[in-house]
């Protein structure tokens, strides 16, 4: 059984782009204005540097197929994401977050802390989950690879620009059930949210038109 990810690469970015850029049109905006780098980095743990190369056509960074390579290769990414974190944790401090607070907040030894952070340990999900829970980032945030991780994200944003545009169709429609959801929902409103609005304005235009139907 194969469990390695599947790799993402230049051309599935370029891809989710293109369909970014399309999205955003509808709604009378630009690239720029939908993508911030830097909060793509925070989101991601890809460094903004990084993040700017990737959408302008780099080749996502892959896993080794070398089992000893590819070990390797997982401690350094750990190393640094968690290195990231640390420092954004403790800005006052050169260094972050000391080894000692960070393990007592999510209890492990700061001995292993330090090691992940040096790269001398992997991180097993018993180790990344508490870490990531702990500086409030998403399952996975640690060990994703760059493509997947940059991949996600920026689905993330095109789903939200495809509801932005439901949205404004469902208030041209019927602006009654929306402004009811934009007042109840804290955030804005989900893909499911925003079709359950548009199924029920359908189901009412159905008995519209058949009670005109049986009118005439």
């Amino acid at each position: 059984m194969n469990d390695r990810p599947s790799e993402v690469t230049a051309a599935d970015i370029a891809q989710l782009l293109r369909e970014i850029d399309k999205a955003a049109l509808r709604l009378d905006k630009h690239r720029d204005e939908v993508l911030d780098i830097e909060e793509i980095s925070a989101a991601t743990g890809i460094r903004p540097g990084r993040v700017r190369e990737l959408l302008a056509g780099a080749e996502p960074e892959q896993e080794p197929r070398v089992r000893e390579l590819r070990e390797e290769f997982y401690r350094r990414l750990v190393s640094q994401r968690l290195d990231d974190l640390r420092k954004k944790g403790n800005p006052a401090s050169p260094t972050g977050d000391s080894y000692r607070a960070i393990g007592s907040e999510v209890n492990l030894t700061h001995t292993l802390v330090e090691f992940l952070v040096k790269g001398r340990r992997s991180a097993r999900p018993e180790y990344s989950s508490p870490l990531e829970k702990h500086y409030g980032v998403d399952h996975g945030f640690l060990s994703k690879l760059e493509g997947e991780a940059l991949a996600d994200r920026l689905t993330e944003t095109r789903d939200a620009l495809h509801a932005g545009a439901l949205l404004e169709g469902l208030q041209v429609l019927g602006g009654g059930e929306v402004a009811a959801l934009r007042q109840t929902e804290a955030a804005a409103p989900s893909l499911g949210d925003l079709v359950e609005v548009m199924d029920a304005l359908v189901a009412r235009k159905r008995i519209r038109d058949r009670k005109e139907a049986a009118g005439s």
